[in-house]
């Protein structure tokens, strides 16, 4: 992506230093066996030029996230538990998903999968997970605690805790959190119990909103659905400390987040489909359909607290995409803002629109907020989406599973750990802006079973720099090879696979000879 910075990198390198390969284990050396990729690539749904949707081949939505150690982690409603039942015919019921799915990041364009969260193997009382909201923070034992809430369908609303962005996680209740039989809930109770949505302010107390739906009451309608409540979460982050207070917000129906911002409590949720025109007029511009609206309060159980704050994000239909349900999620990471939002473009991408319906992506774009006034502008979806913040060095371990774009490859988890699986001949990786340095000579991999991998730059359709063959014999080995000619400077990367085997993580390094 970045063929200027490696021009520069490569016009002012030095003479490369010799680098260590730390994968460890017994180094079987590159050997020809006689392997090939084959004639043909395997098709991408995502082009290298394009930072969205954020997986290039799994469906997750109702987008949360969470920084730790200066890395994010995204969480989302695992739509690809569903998309794989039906083998990718019908219409996502979301009734068959358990889990939710899991990506991190450092640099906003190379995605590490980190697999799912099995939720109601964990949580044994529900049947369904969706719509996450994270938390952490750093609690009296020095350790960061996560607190991971979803929605059992639109029953209730479950935690659960670990000290890990990755787990793994616990039930600390050993039941719902939040329920419409609870206190506070069972004389007025919400259409929908779901989509939670928990921020911490800044004097480190926790608040959970939560509810959708239609309206249930006499004085509640379209406009006033009175289905969005709020409440403090306990010292525990388990708990519910106090009353749950009615949020009086506009056209409310689903997709509940909460951010603390310029001492502002932001509640964000998508609208609902109820007739326009009882908008008061004194608000401005009534919202669209499915978009996405925001309400700000600085005391959060004061009704007459909370104030419109309007319309952020419109329906995807409004930005080149198929009309869907709408969900996002507001996060800063570094200096930067940035909107994580749903739609179904990698359904799309895929050509199935038609065949199947309502599998969902997450896609993300920068936007504009005023912390100052807790104001949000306007934003958008795009292919497009952010800019990468930095590079991804090449001469450090990385997981195999950490792409840019993926074609063909599946993945499975072992022991905690992730491995890319699934390959066949023609299959590829691609990362962007990968920095080489003043110069590598060596790549080594840990794989497992028969194979060549093929090292090639800039383009698919470029000469390959360098590739390993091997044979494990079934055992998992750290495989290395030395390239045809040094690499030097910032590229884009494509691993290009033949035959099949388990694909564990890579390295490249500077070998004195």
């Amino acid at each position: 992506m970045t063929t200027l910075a490696a021009t520069i990198a490569a016009l002012s390198a030095c003479s490369a230093e010799p680098s260590e390969l730390t994968l460890g284990g017994d180094i079987l050396k590159s050997e020809d066996k006689g392997f090939s990729v084959g004639d043909t690539f395997t098709e991408a749904y995502k082009g290298m030029e394009e930072n969205n949707p954020v997986s290039s081949d799994i469906f997750f939505a109702d987008p949360t996230a969470v920084e730790y150690n200066g890395r994010l982690y995204i969480y989302g409603t695992n739509d690809s538990q569903e998309f794989e039942a039906k083998n990718g015919f019908g219409s996502n019921s979301y009734g068959g998903i358990n889990t939710l799915c899991c990506y991190s990041t450092e640099d906003m364009s190379n995605f590490r999968y980190e697999g799912t969260i099995p939720v109601c193997e964990i949580a044994t009382w529900a049947g369904c997970s969706w719509a996450p909201s994270i938390v952490s923070r750093e609690e009296s034992d020095g350790k960061t605690h996560f607190y991971l809430y979803f929605a059992n369908s639109g029953a209730n609303i479950g935690v659960l805790t670990s000290t890990s962005p990755t787990g793994p996680w616990k039930d600390p209740v050993g039941g719902p959190l939040v329920y419409n039989e609870m206190e506070g809930l069972a004389g007025d109770p919400v259409s929908w119990c779901f989509d939670p949505g928990v921020c911490i302010d800044d004097n480190g107390t926790g608040w959970i909103a939560f509810g959708g739906g239609d309206a249930m009451h006499p004085d509640e309608n379209g406009l006033r659905t009175g289905n969005c409540r709020i409440a403090k979460l306990g010292k525990d982050m388990i708990s519910i400390d106090g009353e749950i207070v009615k949020v009086p917000t506009y056209f409310h129906f689903e997709a509940n987040e909460l951010n603390y911002i310029g001492g502002k409590y932001v509640l964000t949720y998508c609208s609902n489909y109820e007739d326009r025109s009882f908008f008061p007029v004194t608000l401005g511009t009534a919202p669209q359909t499915c978009s996405m609206c925001y309400m700000t309060a600085e005391d959060p159980l004061d009704p007459d607290s909370w104030e419109w704050g309007g319309e952020y994000l419109t329906n995807p239909n409004q930005h080149g995409y198929p009309f869907s349900n709408n969900h996002s999620h507001l996060q800063k990471y570094g200096d930067k803002w940035y909107l994580l939002y749903q739609n179904v473009s990698l359904l799309e991408n895929m050509n199935r629109l038609g065949n199947a319906d309502g599998f969902r992506s997450i896609g993300i774009d920068e936007c504009e907020v005023d912390e100052a006034n807790a104001v949000i502008l306007p934003s958008k979806m795009s292919d497009e989406g952010v800019k990468q913040i930095k590079n991804l060095s090449a001469t450090d371990i990385t997981e195999a599973e950490t792409v840019h774009t993926a074609a063909g490859v599946k993945y499975y988890a072992d022991g905690g750990d992730i491995f890319v699986s699934g390959i066949s001949s023609g299959d590829w990786l691609g990362l962007t802006d990968v920095d080489f340095g003043h110069g590598v000579n060596t790549f080594a991999a840990v794989v497992k079973g028969d194979g060549i991998i093929e090292i090639r730059l800039d383009s698919l359709d470029s000469k390959p720099v360098g590739n390993i063959q091997f044979d494990t014999n079934g055992e998992v080995k750290t495989v290395s090879g030395t390239l045809d000619k040094s690499v030097s400077g910032v590229h884009d990367l494509y691993f290009v696979f033949g035959d099949s085997f388990i694909f564990d993580k890579w390295q490249f390094a500077q070998v004195e000879e």
